[in-house]
């Protein structure tokens, strides 16, 4: 199983508006992409994909499958996922969340994310907050 197909699953089970496989495929053949899947016992359990470009990152999606969670895998993904972007000489890293998304904001407040704007009503039914993190 390719890792497109494997976040393709994790995508459905975690987002009510998932990426197609397709658009996954695109997304992670591309050469500023950024991904990891974590897998416990060869189960895939999270991912984490966004992209690096001209000293900028952007995190796309971070997700834990529902019965992996509370196990410290959003946090293996997220310190992953910084170092990647460092790696690559990242200066910034945005990203933009729900509002009502609590969890996930704490995750990002955890890691130094700090909020620079907000989109009303960006989700139709929620509004859109956007973070920023300097590296």
């Amino acid at each position: 199983m390719t890792d497109a197909e494997k976040i393709h699953l994790m995508e459905k089970q975690c987002f009510s508006d998932p990426w197609s496989e397709k658009s996954l495929e695109a997304q992670l053949s591309g050469g500023n992409s950024i991904w990891l899947v974590s897998e416990e016992n060869g189960v895939p359990t999270g991912y984490v994909i966004g992209t690096e470009v001209c000293g900028e990152a952007e995190l796309y999606r971070i997700a834990v499958l529902s019965e992996y969670r509370r196990k410290g895998i959003a946090d293996s993904l997220m310190e992953a996922f910084i170092g990647k972007c460092r790696e690559r000489q990242a200066e910034k890293v945005f990203l933009e969340v729900r509002s009502l998304n609590v969890p996930a904001i704490a995750l990002y407040e955890k890691y130094g994310f700090e909020r620079i704007s907000v989109r009303k009503g960006y989700y139709g039914d929620d509004d859109a907050v956007i973070f920023a993190k300097k590296l």
